[in-house]
């Protein structure tokens, strides 16, 4: 059985005050644990007691005690109190939030994301960005929060070997970068030029992203220096984000 004061405080991760208030947020799944252990500052590991012997869960566990990281043990009756996910999938990790400025992701090229409120599309943007080896991300003040369980669990553990700065005012950050650090900014738009096979010299390129409902704000298409679009031969109106996003990052 947990203590009352580790469910309390795993209940308030879940809600985005909290995860800021204490500079944690969870992750679920042996998987994601495994690679928080790997890459992350861990502060705690649960484990549902029955299911410790599971080579995956067995393997964190390990890792974990190795690492001298308190692992704790729930039974059946905690996990519906813990959980973020409809099944718990028998471990979970408290990972400690990095600290991340504007200056930490000023070194390639940037995804810059305004107004994402979608949180599988923001953890699956994450994820592609990791495969294709871009590792600084700017989200708006306006985003569904990176730390959101579901956005974390969408990354499949992308969301540790990223650099994710969380703005204070997009427009300020995205012209700093530009006269500051010598940043252009490119976006999609269905008036620009047709995408090329390969965009060159991209270490001080801005991709900046807006959500699908609405695109990118009238103040941020004005920091806008090139627009390209995604030829289509079908009829549908348009591309889901992230499919967008991973087009260009193809590209790059």
């Amino acid at each position: 059985m947990l203590s009352s004061k580790i469910v309390k405080h795993l209940n308030q991760l879940q809600e985005k005050k909290y995860r800021r208030e204490f500079g944690e947020y969870i992750v679920e799944g042996f998987k994601g644990v495994g690679e928080a252990l790997d890459h992350a500052e861990v502060v705690m590991v649960v484990v549902e007691g029955n299911r410790r012997g599971e080579i995956e869960i067995a393997s964190c566990i390990h890792k974990a005690e190795a690492q001298g990281i308190p692992v704790e043990f729930c039974g059946r009756k905690d996990i519906g109190n813990i959980k973020t996910t409809d099944t718990f999938p028998g471990i979970l990790a408290v990972v400690d939030i990095p600290e991340c400025h504007l200056e930490d992701i000023a070194d390639g090229p940037i995804i810059v994301l305004e107004n994402i409120k979608d949180p599988g599309n923001l953890g699956t943007i994450i994820r592609t960005a990791d495969w294709f080896g871009i590792t600084n991300i700017m989200v708006s003040e306006n985003s569904v929060d990176h730390y959101n369980p579901k956005v974390v669990r969408s990354t499949m553990g992308s969301i540790f070997r990223s650099k994710i700065y969380r703005s204070h005012h997009i427009r300020t950050e995205c012209e700093e970068l530009k006269n500051k650090f010598g940043y252009s900014v490119t976006s999609l738009d269905i008036e620009g030029a047709p995408l090329p096979a390969k965009i060159t010299n991209t270490e001080r390129m801005i991709f900046l992203f807006g959500s699908e409902s609405h695109g990118l704000s009238p103040e941020l298409e004005a920091v806008v220096d090139v627009r390209y679009t995604i030829p289509g031969k079908g009829k549908a109106e348009s591309l889901n984000l992230a499919i967008s996003a991973a087009i260009l990052m193809s590209r790059l």
